[in-house]
């Protein structure tokens, strides 16, 4: 039933947009959704009466007595003698209509002048926007109307999704509220974690056990120093270690940083390579490309035996190196997450580690292996899957770019979550035919969504910069038509939100006080009297 009227259709109406006149009193707020009953449309051979749903776009007060070209004297003797009628004036943008088949249909017919128009029931509202009801995952609620909740379809997953964002808009809290929604369906994830984001989805924000904990594993390098969260803050965690002696020449070579274009230091750890046997780590690979440096006549060869123990010789830093790999039979296994904190690694470490993990899942599934659909949560992806306009070196790109291509063929979605969508590879981006996108105000960025995304219209686009911490604009298969929602409802713990700075100052001049409090005293110098 529609009895929250907002207004009148009022001049020229087409089948995409219309103006209407509304009051002071029950004018509706920008982005509310309004419903216009009974609009004639011709289906088929036959015409009937559809609901027509449109969202505000605008909204204007105005005056005909008012105007802008009297002066400041002339107001004020119109304004003390009459009383100003104000007009409010608000256009609307065409959402469409539902079908027999629930689909959402644009219409080919335009409303008439004088048509009532109304606030849209919420009832309505949940039909347009949520896809695969009852079988969707809770985001929240639309952006003007928090009591309509939205679900986004899964299936939107089959394609990729990207979510965009900038610094503080609430992405990784709206990541994570997903995964938490998508784990108990069922699904295989691994998050590729660079900032420790996601390790406290084990707990509540009031340090309880989430629901489903004993299905979740963080898997951390042992031995890293300053990380944000211990292990007992993030309710235990799993080593993650890289058996080195099983790693090839070019892989020892991408992980220590070695270019391609070097040559000659390549050769000189393939060469040292062939004589190791049995379980051996950077140390002894250490030595023995400082023996073939000793022993070498060849110039150009003992120089290279040389640089190449350099480069080596750093990876002895490492924490990654255990006497096991993970095995990957771990991470596949259905209605299972896993979190991989690659904080505190360096970023050659950190790519490889990325780089070993999809490769494997991908060797799985193109060999049939794979009997569970995973998902692929690639934090920071702008740092593993640098555009063509970034001179930083990635050894993981080429992987993510076939996952990215031909990925979904093979059961492996992926969820790329960046800051900066103009660094990122457009062949990852592009692929990523669903999007969901927070606050933006950068150009390049926008530019890179403005060319990725073919669901955001103009007026969408134009919202982003506004849009307000936690909102987001969701776009493509995800949902029947674009929406804005308002995103709430996460139960699991977030390792990304920002640190209360006020909180920690406070405490830092509480430090310092202390401090100050414990010196001894200093012995004042005392300053003897003299006749000279």
């Amino acid at each position: 039933m529609m009895d929250n009227i907002a207004g009148y259709i009022v001049g020229e109406v087409d089948t995409g947009n219309f103006g209407f006149i509304s009051d002071l009193d029950n004018y509706p707020p920008r982005h509310e959704y309004l419903v216009i009953p009974g609009v004639r449309e011709r289906i088929g051979t036959e015409l009937k009466e559809v609901d027509v749903l449109a969202q505000v776009n605008r909204i204007s007060n105005y005056s005909d007595i008012l105007g802008d070209s009297l002066s400041l004297e002339e107001l004020e003797s119109i304004i003390s003698r009459y009383t100003a009628t104000t007009k409010v004036y608000g256009t609307a943008k065409v959402l469409g209509y539902l079908n027999d088949r629930d689909e959402v249909v644009m219409p080919r017919s335009a409303a008439i002048p004088g048509q009532k128009v109304y606030v849209a029931p919420s009832e309505m509202l949940s039909s347009f926007f949520t896809k695969n009801r009852g079988k969707g995952i809770p985001v929240g609620g639309l952006i003007t109307r928090e009591e309509v909740k939205v679900q986004i379809d899964p299936n939107g997953f089959r394609k990729h999704v990207a979510v965009i964002a900038q610094t503080g808009a609430g992405k990784s809290y709206l990541v994570g509220l997903i995964l938490e929604n998508l784990l108990p369906l069922g699904a295989t994830i691994i998050v590729l974690d660079p900032n420790s984001d996601y390790v406290m989805m084990k707990r509540t924000p009031d340090d309880k056990p989430t629901e489903h904990q004993e299905d979740m594993v963080i898997y951390r390098p042992p031995g890293i120093k300053g990380r944000r969260y211990s292990d007992a803050d993030i309710g235990g965690a799993d080593n993650y270690t890289i058996d080195f002696s099983n790693l090839s020449d070019s892989e020892i070579c991408e992980v220590a940083g070695i270019s391609t274009r070097w040559v000659h230091i390549r050769g000189a750890i393939t060469d040292a390579l062939k004589s190791m046997e049995g379980t051996y780590g950077p140390k002894q690979l250490v030595e023995r490309l400082n023996h073939l440096a000793l022993a070498e006549e060849d110039r150009t060869r003992r120089e290279a035996a040389s640089r190449a123990a350099n480069y080596i010789r750093r990876l002895q830093n490492y924490s990654i190196w255990g006497s096991q790999s993970i095995p990957i039979d771990d991470l596949v296994k259905p209605k299972h997450m896993s979190v991989v904190d690659l904080a505190g690694l360096q970023s050659h470490v950190s790519q490889y580690i990325v780089q070993k993990t999809l490769e494997d899942i991908w060797s799985l599934a193109v060999t049939g292996g794979l009997q569970y659909p995973i998902f692929v949560v690639l934090e920071e992806a702008h740092n593993f899957a640098p555009g063509a306009q970034i001179t930083m070196d990635s050894a993981c790109l080429g992987i993510i770019e076939k996952i990215a291509s031909e990925g979904r063929k093979f059961g492996i979605f992926l969820m790329v979550v960046t800051q900066r969508p103009g660094k990122i590879s457009s062949n990852v981006l592009s692929q990523c035919n669903s999007q969901i996108i927070m606050r933006l105000t950068n150009p390049d960025d926008m530019s890179a969504v403005r060319r990725s995304s073919e669901g955001l219209s103009e007026d969408l686009f134009n919202d982003l910069p506004g849009l307000n911490k936690g909102e987001a604009v969701v776009v493509g298969e995800l949902t029947k038509i674009p929406t804005m929602i308002k995103i709430s409802g996460r139960k699991s713990g977030e390792g990304g939100s920002d640190i209360d700075l006020d909180d920690a100052l406070r405490r830092a001049l509480e430090a310092y006080n202390r401090g100050k409090r414990m010196e001894p005293e200093k012995a004042k110098d005392k300053e003897y009297e003299t006749k000279w």
